[in-house]
């Protein structure tokens, strides 16, 4: 399991607490990990994406079981570049993740993108 900061991950509703419906979260960090139930649990910290893509701006607090949870994208170096340049991060706006067409293809038009299968990101 590896999960840096960064790191998006979806987990299904019935394989984290608390909350309800699939949870699609950028992982800001990895508090612990450890057995629970028989299962292997992952308790971390991270901002949820939204469906259009951008992330709740407050951080939030789930625990995950590790075998359920899909990572589906991981921020490349120029999407870490736009951040600390503070691109995706103007007050009053949404951080902007991009968007991903079903080919797994990055579209054009974002400054921070959630990974990508693109030449960018090879």
């Amino acid at each position: 399991m590896g999960w840096p900061a960064g790191t998006t991950i979806r987990v299904p509703d019935d394989a984290y607490r608390f909350g309800e419906g699939p949870l699609t979260l950028r992982v800001t960090e990895v508090l612990s990990v450890g057995p629970f139930e028989g299962r292997l649990w992952a308790e971390v910290r991270g901002h949820q994406v939204n469906a259009d893509g951008t992330l709740r701006p407050r951080e939030r607090f789930a625990s995950i079981r590790v075998d359920r949870a899909r990572v589906i994208a991981t921020d490349t170096p120029r999407a870490w570049a736009a951040d600390r340049l503070g691109a995706a991060h103007q007050p009053g706006t949404a951080d902007r993740l991009g968007t991903v067409d079903r080919l797994g293809t990055e579209q054009p038009g974002a400054a921070a993108r959630v990974g990508s299968a693109g030449p960018a990101a090879r």
